[in-house]
């Protein structure tokens, strides 16, 4: 592979990262959570979002 092919498949993984990140972002504002975990973090079942509860 030379150069310029790699640069941009990199580039493709970019964009198709972005666009999985967005994604997400999206599925997991949107969801009706169900939170399990312990005193220090929480993870939804659904969605998979964690929300830290103690530092």
């Amino acid at each position: 592979m030379n150069v310029h092919k790699i640069e941009e498949e990199i580039n493709q993984l970019k964009i198709k990262l972005l666009f999985l990140q967005n994604r997400l972002q999206f599925i997991q504002q949107n969801c009706d959570h169900q939170f399990q975990g312990n005193q220090y973090y929480e993870t939804c079942v659904k969605c998979r979002k964690v929300n830290v509860l103690y530092y």
